[in-house]
């Protein structure tokens, strides 16, 4: 088999060359790393990840296919994807296609066969930047030129790109209260946790306002996880600003993309971090219970410590510990809480935060 030739140019010129194992052609974003060693098709499918080119820190990739269960949406979501070595050949008794067939019919360019080592190392040392994949173009300083063109990911609004196109309902017979989502680009995964315990659930498109959410009587809302700077997206944050002001002892859920809308709300500080938050192990403190959880995190934000401990209506109510940034914050009457990680109902850590959830929906209703 012969390899085709594929080139990964930096933001800062510096250049990794390798092989093509995606489709052919050429695809710029955010470069960004993930150190998860299993979960590569729902990191991939998740909206979190739209406009990202992602290198995985784990050196084989693909050893599990594809299947229709596992997407978190309906396609890949990432821009770009990196791997030590992709693994051709795939064991597993879910999986009906291979990852490289998945890269190919949604034409996903991918690189193979270079040092991800060394690019980690790279991102870590001088943060995440803009990138440029190519499997027709190796002249570094046409591929600078044409990434100059892209618009920095910092400045763009991208939750628009992954959100539902209009309001639709899951689990519209279900037994219990209505759950409102506000679709920042919600994986799929949590639609299915609510539909699970009997919850009606009305999905909204990021751009809706508070009277057409409130308009379902929902008894709760779940501002869901998504890609991007939460800044950017100001019609997000004046929504919950006035869902807040009209309702405020309705229970809010935050995760992710919808943490920076809460704290924005409230008129906190958001930050991006240096090289983000992406693997399945970073370690998170309760500083309510000091207990301590092993999270799965795709986040390159986060609320600004100082910002959230001087809010007269917020408090800290978890920080990650590898660098002591807010990996959790509530109102002060608690009814109003986030989350930077990606919490599941089915796990003795973390699914405490969706009973407390479902607890405060129930008293509501």
């Amino acid at each position: 088999m012969v390899l085709k030739k594929c080139i990964l140019v930096l933001q800062d010129g510096k250049v990794f060359n390798g092989f093509s194992c995606g489709a052919d052609g050429e695809a710029a974003g955010e470069l960004v790393f993930n150190t998860a060693v299993f979960g590569y098709q729902e990191i991939v499918t998740d909206p979190a990840t739209a406009k990202q080119l992602i290198c995985f820190a784990h050196p084989h990739v693909g050893d599990c296919g594809f299947n229709n269960e596992d997407f978190q949406s309906g396609a890949i979501q990432a821009a770009g994807l990196f791997f030590k070595e992709y693994s051709r050949r795939y064991s597993n008794w879910r999986a009906d296609r291979s990852m490289q067939d998945e890269l190919l019919k949604e034409n996903i360019v991918a690189m193979e066969g270079f040092d991800t080592r060394a690019l980690i190392k790279y991102i870590r040392e001088t943060g995440v930047q803009k990138a440029i994949v190519s499997t027709k173009d190796f002249d570094i300083e046409s591929l600078k030129a044409k990434l100059a063109e892209v618009k920095d990911y910092d400045e763009q609004d991208i939750v628009k790109t992954v959100t539902c196109d209009r309001k639709y309902f899951v689990n519209e017979a279900g037994t219990k209260a209505t759950i409102a989502v506000i679709d920042y680009g919600c994986p799929k995964s949590f639609l299915e946790t609510f539909k699970a315990q009997g919850y009606k659930v009305a999905v909204f498109p990021a751009t809706s306002s508070a009277e057409e959410i409130l308009k379902e009587n929902p008894k709760g809302i779940f501002l869901s996880s998504g890609p991007g700077n939460a800044k950017n997206s100001s019609y997000a944050v004046e929504t919950v600003k006035e869902i807040i002001k009209k309702y405020p002892d309705m229970p809010i859920f935050a995760v992710g993309f919808g943490s920076q809308v809460l704290a924005l709300g409230y008129g906190a500080k958001v930050i991006k971090h240096k090289i983000g938050h992406r693997g399945a192990n970073y370690p998170v403190r309760d500083i309510n219970t000091n207990k301590i959880a092993i999270t799965s995190q795709d986040n390159g934000y986060y609320a600004d410590n100082n910002s959230v401990e001087q809010n007269d209506n917020l408090q800290i109510t978890h920080i990650n510990l590898y660098d002591n940034t807010v990996a959790g914050f509530a109102n002060k009457k608690g009814n109003n809480f986030a989350v930077e990680f990606s919490p599941s109902l089915d796990s003795d850590e973390t699914g405490y935060l969706f009973k407390n959830f479902f607890d405060m929906v129930e008293k509501n209703a």
